[in-house]
């Protein structure tokens, strides 16, 4: 028997390889997918292979284009750690102009200057508390004498060129809370929560009772009504770039006190001054209530002062969030930064070209890929299984590797898109990818840490109309398998 299983063995073609039954199982697997009548009308793009060999397991259409939904997030984390580091901050700082009299009034103006901090206000465990920051900013005002501003508090956003939104997005997501733009001064994640009461009855009215943060000038046009028991949150918000009006549209559960609904702010220099001058004047510092945002070199009449400097958390923590919650204001506000590190412009085709520079410092193929974003929200993003796979073994070999693997999600995280992926797989673990969805759209890629070693694996489908749901088990099962190769 030795000698026949030798005979066999030499009797390889050149560059074959016998699978194990783990490998075995996932390639016979993915042979059934078009045949299946679930995916039957579907576009899949598939590929699994070994990080180190670039040895594939198994594969179909790894080389068809396709909607990436948020894995494409993992591009924007990945360069952007290679870009500027894992310990790099974004920085707001507070200046003043003017001179400081006897009276204790300060004869000039306040400047928030941004960096583009996208945690600025949030509530993020990783941020710092906004009253925290308030809190210090006016301890240095105090500490210089000021207890008045004779001037204004002035905004300066223009760390991001005036490019507020991508222009792929569609009406439907840009004023919804996952739709938010970035900005040179983000506040509150650049969204507002609105606080909505409903009535006894399906087709009620609803009252909005309070807006978080406030807005300057914003005009809520409420057409939400009041649905049926236990039909949840079917609200959809629309608005417009530059735009303070809300069109609240949809319905929330009857009887309802407290019902939160969350929409895009688009002028959140605004609401971070608003909310700054009220903390002002609130702890003993009094203003004149008047503020505007604009480049603010331009607007000054003598030498600015530096106050105070915040920093953000480091881009790790910062890119984590990115990839676990899928969060599209971080992965935006990455993409942006990394295009003014590299070509000192934030503009979407600035950043775009700096991305492909880095993709060819990698010598990932960038030809299969088309960029829109950087969170993958566009539905005119396109990119095939075997880009992903080949950005992900880059990245393997990569100097930012361990920092970029901290951020990928792992199944049963705590407060990450994969909470409830795969619960009673006990090779589960093993897994660090992203996932991407939306209509039409499931996708994950990522990698195994098996036994064996190390694989890297994406799997995109589009184009199917029914529910995600329906179709989970399935693309779980794929990854089952994928983590119990051996």
């Amino acid at each position: 028997m030795k000698k026949c299983v030798l005979l066999l063995i030499f009797l390889l073609p050149a560059g074959s390889y016998a699978q194990s039954a783990g490998e075995a199982k996932v390639a016979d697997y993915v042979a059934e997918w078009p045949h299946d009548s679930l995916l039957r009308a579907a576009s899949i793009s598939l590929l699994v292979m070994d990080v180190e060999t670039k040895r594939v397991i198994a594969s179909l259409n790894p080389q068809t284009a396709l909607l990436p939904a948020s894995t494409l997030k993992l591009v924007s984390t990945g360069l952007s750690l290679l870009a500027l580091g894992p310990d790099y901050r974004f920085r707001t700082a507070l200046y003043c102009d003017g001179t400081v009299g006897r009276d204790s009034v300060l004869q000039g103006h306040l400047y928030v200057v941004g960096g583009g901090d996208p945690t600025f206000g949030s509530r993020e465990a990783a941020a710092t508390p906004v009253d925290s920051v308030f809190a210090r900013w006016t301890r240095v005002l105090k500490a210089g004498g000021v207890n008045r501003i004779a001037g204004q508090i002035i905004a300066d956003e223009s760390f991001f060129a005036c490019e507020e939104t991508p222009e792929t997005w569609t009406w439907g997501n840009m004023g919804n809370y996952f739709g938010t733009s970035p900005s040179g001064l983000s506040f509150f994640e650049n969204a507002y929560e609105a606080t909505l009461a409903s009535g006894a009855n399906e087709g009620d009215s609803t009252i909005v009772r309070a807006v978080y943060p406030h807005i300057p000038d914003a005009r809520f046009i409420n057409r939400v009504k009041t649905g049926k028991p236990r039909s949840g949150d079917q609200t959809v918000i629309f608005n417009s770039p530059y735009s303070t009006h809300q069109m609240l549209t949809g319905s929330i559960p009857p009887r309802q006190t407290d019902f939160v609904i969350k929409g895009s702010n688009k002028t959140p220099a605004l609401s971070c001054l608003w909310h700054f001058n009220d903390y002002l004047n609130r702890h003993g510092i009094a203003t004149t209530h008047s503020f505007d945002v604009r480049t603010t070199p331009a607007y000054t009449k003598s030498p600015r002062r530096l106050l105070a400097v915040h920093h953000s958390p480091t881009l790790s923590e910062i890119a984590a969030v990115t990839n676990k919650k899928s969060h599209n204001l971080y992965a935006e506000t990455l993409l942006k930064t990394i295009g003014v590190s590299r070509k000192q412009s934030s503009l979407y085709d600035s950043s775009f070209v700096a991305v492909g520079q880095l993709l060819d410092s990698l010598q990932v193929p960038a030809h299969s890929i088309q960029l829109c974003d950087g969170s993958g929200l566009s539905r005119q993003n396109y990119m095939t299984a075997q880009f992903l796979c080949d950005f992900l073994r880059a990245m393997y070999f990569s100097p930012a590797y361990v920092d970029y693997r901290a951020t990928l999600a792992t199944p049963g995280e705590k407060g990450s898109t994969f909470e409830r992926l795969l619960p009673a797989a006990p090779t589960a673990r093993r897994l660090h990818a992203k996932s991407g969805s939306m209509s039409g759209v499931r996708a994950y890629a990522g990698y195994s840490e098996n036994p064996g070693g190390v694989l890297v694996f994406a799997v995109i489908i589009n184009n199917f109309n029914y529910k995600i749901a329906v179709l989970q088990p399935k693309v779980e099962r794929l990854l089952q398998l994928i983590t119990e190769i051996e």
